[in-house]
């Protein structure tokens, strides 16, 4: 989170480059600002066990099926807005199944469920972004042990911006949402929640996680972002971090969850 500091200072300063960029992004001329946009693409990756769990196991299937252990997880650290989506169109069922081939995950199928997770992804002095992601989860087996594993398919996520009139009108015309037109998903990601067993009779959940977002920037903020490539590689890196801090927290609910549920069963 970026956080105002010095009085109106910070507020007055973003201000002044909102308005700077507004007015060179305006005078650039339609049919040759998406030629001029520079395509950014950002990847992160990370690999997260939770601690062990001591046996028994027998029922972590049944505990894997219910529909809030799912939650649990997708809710994440910053306890997001969660609503499972019961009235599944064919559209949502076709870009489910596009992303899952994209991705390399497992075939979908008729017991799978779909969520949208609100967020509030980014925070600046009169302006903030949030972001409604659509989920598609499903749990398949793995291994001879037969173990659950729970694979959360990213769909398609919208962003849209809150605050400042000014502010909210330059966010839409950077990003291209004050016109009407239909792009591919910029936004891929595909997340695995295994059971890894240990040879003491003991398991241990992990998580790998990956999230890619390609994004076209406009001619007029590339004046501020002139190394393509250290963009890229600092966006990476910040992609890392988030799914690093984020993922800890959310295995370390899940498996005392489990234990709660398993001991109460």
């Amino acid at each position: 989170m970026i956080r105002q500091r010095g009085g109106g200072t910070s507020y007055a300063s973003s201000r002044k480059q909102f308005l700077l960029l507004a007015k060179a992004t305006d005078e650039e001329d339609s049919s040759t600002r998406d030629e001029a946009a520079t395509t950014l693409k950002l990847y992160g990756e990370a690999t997260i066990r939770s601690e062990s769990v001591p046996p028994p196991h027998e029922k972590i299937h049944d505990f894997f099926s219910l529909p809030e252990s799912a939650s649990l997880l997708l809710r994440g650290s910053n306890n997001d807005e969660i609503v499972e989506i019961t009235n599944v169109d064919n559209d949502l069922r076709e870009a489910y199944k596009q992303q899952c081939i994209k991705l390399n995950a497992s075939v979908p199928t008729a017991n799978d469920l779909f969520y949208d997770v609100t967020t509030s992804a980014v925070k600046f002095p009169g302006l903030q972004i949030m972001s409604i992601a659509t989920i598609g989860t499903k749990v398949i087996k793995e291994g001879h042990a037969g173990f659950p594993v729970y694979e959360f398919v990213l769909i398609r996520d919208a962003t849209f911006a809150k605050g400042s009139r000014l502010f909210v009108w330059f966010f839409n015309k950077v990003t291209g949402k004050d016109k009407d037109k239909r792009e591919d998903q910029a936004t891929q990601s595909l997340n695995r929640i295994r059971v890894l067993p240990m040879d003491d009779g003991s398991i241990t959940f992990e998580c790998n996680a990956n999230l890619s977002i390609t994004i076209k920037i406009p001619a007029a903020l590339m004046k501020i972002i002139p190394n393509k490539e250290k963009a890229e590689k600092t966006g990476g890196e910040s992609l890392c971090a988030t799914l690093k801090a984020d993922i800890p927290t959310a295995l370390s609910g899940f498996r005392q969850e489990y234990m709660n549920w398993r001991n109460n069963a």
